[in-house]
């Protein structure tokens, strides 16, 4: 499962660097909170971005296990703190447990850096 998570933070790099085109930002409801989903519909990670718009940019590029949402998702229990390289903006994380959140950290994509490691939330 660490395949999907180096390829969300690729795109998420991607968007950051202004790759991503504003037509591919799906309608819907606002929100800032990207929540991903594992098979079953459990959360599994979420990120909160600074707004909907940068929301919705990630959103088009990390593929359909991932939305953003007004509300932050319920029961998450650990957290870490991320920097996107460029343009330097700092991401919280939310995981579902802490064996998430360290799987999901051990190894960071170019351009993404680990600011806060886990901790509980």
């Amino acid at each position: 499962m660490l395949l999907p998570t180096r390829l969300s933070l690729v795109a998420v790099f991607a968007v950051l660097a202004g790759c991503a085109s504003q037509s591919t930002v799906p309608a819907g409801p606002p929100g800032k909170h990207l929540v991903y989903r594992d098979g079953s519909g459990n959360v599994i990670r979420q990120f909160d971005y600074p707004d909907d718009a940068f929301c919705r940019r990630v959103e088009a590029l990390a593929g359909r296990a991932a939305r953003c949402q007004a509300e932050p998702a319920a029961g998450m229990q650990a957290r870490a703190t991320l920097r996107y390289n460029p343009p330097g903006v700092l991401v919280q994380g939310h995981y579902a447990d802490m064996a998430r959140c360290r799987a999901d950290t051990s190894s960071m994509s170019p351009g993404v850096e680990l600011i806060n490691a886990c901790s509980a939330q």
